[in-house]
């Protein structure tokens, strides 16, 4: 298995942090995007003094902050053997993929059941996110452009209205990420995901939910089509380079 490059540093500059929050969610927090963002690759392996040594903290805080995001499935504490990042496999999105479409189902049906007089800005949002996404897409920003897709994404839930379907979805919307920021370059151009997002929004700006969810369940299979041969195909690479 290899080892991890050195590239918790990559992510040691995120937003800054107040004084107020606790060392090891801070840690926490910058493990994971380093797990998430790829910097920590799937299948490879660090230390706790490594990530202590790159972060400039003492290993107690690296140790809670790696004992959370074990229990959350985001690596596996090996004794004496330090840690191994946890692989992203065509099994474990296909999973990921049906919780989102039932979450986000959930979700864009709520956001198109809104009153038509309603003010509030959410139509903007999305529609903002998914003009985003075209324009990153037409400029070739493939970085900006899952980054754009993920705050549509992120968007649909957090706007619905029900923050427990919101903390529900939080977890599956990072692995979901993951992924999609590990398989970028080995994708097709992603303009049917762009014409996906419209047809959401479309939807939910006539505030027709079944058309919405229908529309949803679309674009989250066109997803799985695209995204698990790849996840298999990089598995099966990994394979036979041992």
């Amino acid at each position: 298995m290899p080892t991890a490059p050195v590239s918790v540093e990559s992510r040691r500059r995120a937003p800054a942090q107040t004084n107020d929050v606790p060392l090891a969610d801070s840690v926490y927090a910058k493990i994971k995007a380093a797990i998430i963002h790829n910097d920590l690759e799937p299948g490879s392996q660090i230390t706790e003094q490594q990530i202590a040594a790159e972060l400039e903290v003492s290993r107690t805080p690296v140790h809670q902050a790696i004992i959370r995001l074990e229990n959350e499935g985001w690596l596996k504490l090996q004794p004496k053997r330090g840690i191994a990042i946890s692989t992203v496999t065509a099994g474990e999105m296909r999973y990921v993929y049906e919780v989102l479409m039932g979450l986000e189902g959930i979700a864009v049906e709520r956001l198109a059941a809104r009153p038509t007089s309603t003010h509030d800005p959410v139509d903007a949002e999305l529609l903002a996110a998914a003009v985003e996404a075209d324009e990153a897409l037409a400029g070739g920003d493939l970085a900006r452009w899952a980054q754009s897709d993920d705050r549509f994404h992120s968007l649909l839930v957090g706007r619905s209205g029900n923050p427990y379907l919101a903390s529900l979805a939080r977890t599956v919307m990072e692995q979901a990420h993951r992924a999609r920021l590990l398989t970028l370059r080995l994708r097709p151009s992603p303009t049917s995901s762009n014409r996906d997002h419209r047809a959401i929004l479309e939807a939910v700006a006539v505030r027709d939910p079944a058309a919405a969810k229908g529309a949803l369940e679309t674009h989250r299979r066109r997803g799985m089509d695209v995204l698990l041969p790849i996840l298999e195909r990089l598995a099966s690479k990994r394979r036979f380079a041992r």
